[in-house]
């Protein structure tokens, strides 16, 4: 017991300085780039705060109660410095710094202002932003207009679609002055592009009018289902919508000449008229005398000019198919068709339509044929023959039936190869067969032994 006693309080000691030596940690910072590891790491030894990495590197676990602490000094000594700078480059402006360098500072900073305002977005885990700023000069007039690229790395799980990606270009259209948004190319980490700019734009940009259309025809679809079950009381149809929309964008110019004054003909500017009288011997037969007149007026008429431009992304034309059982009446159908047209808004001036099909129920005999005697009995317009509806097996009966002659088959052989083995039994000679008898009768006379 004293010995036991001795172990106990020698293991409570250990595990006490275990615990002192190894205090709870807590995460520092998560999700760091290998550069800030190092960086964070660095400092944290030289202040001679414990540490350690989980997660691949990524995690930086610190104690507990040094967690806060420790924060508000990295923060204050501007730890890890491998981020991006901004316009604190300019704190300590240096004036012999020439133009062209100052040029190429502000546009470093103005980089890392933007590639900060992007990484804040929740989707995206670091940027990197590159412009080309042209500035304006006398003596050259062929500038060319300002460009950028971003490259975007996504956390995990995380994607940005169409309106994400215009967001990104037009804030940096707004940063940089003279940068047109669809001058500016968001690519992702592997290098696909997300934006739509130039030439190699299209697919993205069929993307984003693809995921358009899907989400009117989602919502025109999920409208006319609802219509279709209060209508019918019933859910087994089917409903499928397809938008066509218009991406041209069309700029129309008219004039038009505005009715003004009593007749419509114009404000009266001017009227002048003049007449003239003649002399002289008439001819016979005629009165004496002769003259002429003119009148010119001159109006004034107004105009109207009209300029429609139409945006792109209209819809142009909108199909329905239903599909409906055939335990529908076939009278209600055009009333379902005004219905599901008045409900999702369809035109028909637009070349908007609706198409209802009642769905043909199939005879349960035809069903358990096969797809080669269903074709002939499809086309023909007669009752199917009673002779082709018992004719045709079908192929589980024809498996059920070659596997039931392969097992009677080895059945069969197992039979024989059993009677074989009995029929090439030995059989005992006459002397063997007295042994055997003497030694059941001594077997059988024996007196029983009791116990």
């Amino acid at each position: 017991m004293f010995a036991l006693g001795v172990l106990v309080i020698i293991a409570l000691a250990g595990f006490g300085a275990w615990w002192a030596m190894h205090p709870a940690y807590a995460p520092l910072a998560t999700d760091l780039q290998p550069e800030a590891s190092a960086e964070i790491g660095a400092s944290l030894s030289q202040w001679g705060v414990p540490y350690r990495f989980e997660d691949g590197d990524k995690t930086i676990l610190v104690p507990r109660e040094q967690v806060y602490q420790t924060r508000m000094k990295l923060a204050s000594d501007g730890v890890p410095r491998t981020g991006s700078v901004g316009f604190e480059a300019f704190k300590d402006s240096d004036y012999g710094v020439t133009e062209f360098a100052q040029h190429i500072n502000y546009q470093r900073a103005l980089q890392g202002e933007l590639e900060r305002t992007i990484e804040s977005m929740i989707e995206i885990r670091s940027a990197r932003v590159h412009l080309t700023i042209q500035h304006a000069s006398l003596f050259d007039q062929d500038t060319q207009p300002s460009k950028a690229s971003v490259t975007v790395a996504l956390r995990e799980g995380k994607t940005l679609d169409a309106r994400q990606v215009a967001g990104i270009q037009r804030l940096l259209a707004s940063a940089v002055e003279g940068l047109d948004a669809s001058r500016v190319a968001v690519l992702d980490a592997r290098g696909d592009t997300l934006s739509s700019t130039g030439d190699s734009g299209d697919a993205p940009q069929m993307d984003g009018r693809m995921a358009q259309a899907g989400k009117l025809e989602a919502a025109m679809q999920k409208q006319a289902s609802e219509l279709l079950a209060r209508a019918l009381h019933r859910t087994d149809f089917t409903v499928s919508v397809a938008v066509q929309l218009n991406y041209d964008k069309v700029k129309r110019l008219g004039n038009r000449i505005l009715a003004q004054g009593k007749n419509g003909q114009g404000l009266l500017v001017q009227e002048k008229t003049s007449s003239s009288h003649g002399s002289g011997a008439s001819a016979p037969g005629t009165s004496g005398g002769g003259g002429s007149s003119s009148r010119e007026v001159e109006y004034a008429h107004g105009s109207e000019r009209e300029e429609v431009e139409q945006a792109p992304g209209r819809i142009e034309r909108v199909s329905v198919g239903i599909v409906v059982p055939s335990a529908v009446d076939k009278t209600t159908l055009p009333m379902l068709a005004d219905v599901v047209s008045a409900g999702i808004g369809l035109q028909a001036s637009r070349g908007d339509k609706v198409e209802i099909a009642m769905a043909q129920s199939v005879p349960a005999v035809l069903v358990t044929q096969p797809k080669a005697a269903l074709e002939p009995v499809a086309k023909a317009s007669a009752p199917v023959p009673q002779s082709h509806t018992h004719g045709a097996l079908s192929p589980s009966f024809l498996s059920w039936l070659v596997g039931a002659a392969i097992a009677g088959a080895l059945s069969m052989l197992l039979l024989q190869v059993v009677l074989g083995r009995r029929r090439e039994a030995k059989r005992l000679s006459a002397p063997e067969r007295e042994e055997v008898l003497a030694r059941i009768r001594a077997w059988v006379e024996a007196p029983e032994q009791l116990s």
